[in-house]
């Protein structure tokens, strides 16, 4: 009857060493879904930063152009008169 004891003591300990191996690999997939979540995040502020910028470009060659068509315009417009 000894030997079944120690057998089964023996799985117990096995079982509850599985069990804390397990346990740290549940801690360590959580802290890496934290670290993705929060890479994500990061990823769709510098998502929201670019498309911002974009549109400012955007924005800024329209204004560039519209000025170089006023420049042109007052550059005619000067042109024409005579000192």
């Amino acid at each position: 009857m000894g030997k079944v004891t120690d057998s089964v003591t023996a799985a117990a300990k096995m079982a509850g060493e599985a069990v804390e191996q397990m346990e740290q690999v549940a801690k360590g997939v959580e802290d890496q879904t934290d670290a993705i979540e929060q890479a994500a995040a990061g990823i769709g502020q510098i998502s929201g930063v670019v498309q911002n910028n974009s549109a400012t470009a955007e924005e800024s060659a329209a204004t560039s152009q519209e000025l170089s068509s006023q420049a042109a315009m007052l550059q005619q417009l000067v042109g024409s008169f005579r000192l």
